[in-house]
């Protein structure tokens, strides 16, 4: 991580100094780590070498003036202001120093402890941006850490233990809600609406599948494994397929893995999927296919599909015996209604695509 370095500025310089001025009466000088003046009740003054401040830098340590100088040698109190053991600034008080030292010391204390806060707030946006960095490339790895040194090197200096598998979850959420996270889980934001999470805990599946609940989330899971991007890419795909053919909120990998082979495998298919197209076009057709999608659900079983679909033996016959003729594919013969299967898979995945990229055309 980069090292943070702080410098007062002239708003913060001038913001104290208004609202302390409003409160003393005093005029107050801060300057910073050169000695030049950031802020003053004497608006002339800034930008200007204070002599008395470049000594306080150099000596380290608070000097007072008794008596006035020359114009600008008022009497009051010059003091220095640290931050990690280091003179960043100087506060003068023009004034009375027994009055006006204590006044000082406060706003001396004030100043330093807005610093650190600046410090922290800075270091915890800079240790952000270094994790999403490295994220970003580790959720695109598919293979060994181990085979990218440079990576492994920001993972020990983030403290992220590469040693252990972890599973991605893919958390879908239109309305970018923020996630309960465990303090070993990092997420990702992947899109506007997709936020990858990777946790070693499987009792994250629980957590976040409760999520799904609200009715705004829809999860993807991938396989717990060291090379994140796979289980990313698995996560991602789960999400994708699971929409698609589950209609479920929550899907593993595991459970849609068989389909995203058949999908990879590039099968030829496309007569089958014409004619799909062509029977999706009027009612009898669509009817043809949720029979086909029945009959498939229920493992070929006449009678549970027949109830299923509310319609007499007979008419299931008949509709199974149009798809055969449609198709030359009998839905009673296991390798034929196994091709059947195939092509209504890439079907509705076709079809599903060409609905998105209708959708990102308007």
């Amino acid at each position: 991580m980069e090292v943070i370095r702080i410098h007062l500025t002239s708003y913060l310089a001038q913001s104290i100094v208004n609202k302390m001025m409003a409160q003393i009466p005093y005029n107050i000088n801060m300057m910073d780590e050169n000695g030049y003046i950031l802020a003053s009740g004497d608006i002339s003054r800034i930008n200007s070498l204070h002599v008395g401040a470049v000594e306080v830098i150099e000596k380290k340590k608070t000097l007072t003036m008794k008596t006035a100088y020359g114009k600008n040698g008022l009497p009051g109190v010059n003091m220095p202001v640290f931050f990690e053991n280091k003179v960043v600034g100087v506060i003068g008080i023009t004034g009375d120093p027994e009055k006006v030292t204590p006044l000082a010391s406060l706003l001396r204390v004030s100043t330093e402890l807005l610093i650190k806060q600046e410090a922290y707030n800075k270091q915890q946006q800079q240790l952000k941006i270094d994790l999403n960095h490295f994220l970003y490339q580790w959720i695109q790895m598919t293979d060994s850490i181990e085979n990218h040194p440079g990576l492994l090197l920001e993972a020990k200096k983030l403290n992220i233990d590469t040693t252990y598998s972890r599973f991605a979850i893919a958390i879908q959420n239109k309305n970018k809600k923020s996630l309960p996270l465990d303090k070993e889980e990092y997420e990702f934001n992947f899109s506007d609406t997709i936020t990858i999470v990777l946790t070693s805990l499987k009792s994250s599946i629980s957590r976040f599948s409760n999520l799904t609940k609200t009715g705004t989330f829809r999860i993807g899971i991938g396989k717990p494994t060291k090379k994140i991007g796979r289980s990313v890419n698995e996560a991602l795909r789960s999400l994708e397929l699971g929409t698609i053919f589950s209609k479920k909120k929550v899907t593993r990998y595991n459970d849609i893995g068989f389909i995203d082979s058949l999908l990879s495998a590039k099968l030829p298919v496309n007569d089958s999927i014409s004619i799909f197209k062509s029977l999706d076009k009027d009612e009898k057709g669509k009817n043809l296919i949720q029979t086909l999608i029945t009959y498939i659900k229920n493992n070929g079983n006449v009678s549970e599909t027949a109830k299923e679909l509310f319609i007499h033996r007979n008419t299931l016959s008949y509709r199974l015996n149009q798809i055969n003729l449609a198709f030359k594919l009998n839905p009673k013969s296991t390798v034929d209604l196994f091709q059947l299967y195939v092509g209504l898979m890439y079907y509705i995945y076709q079809k599903s695509e060409n609905k998105k990229m209708l959708f990102h055309t308007k």
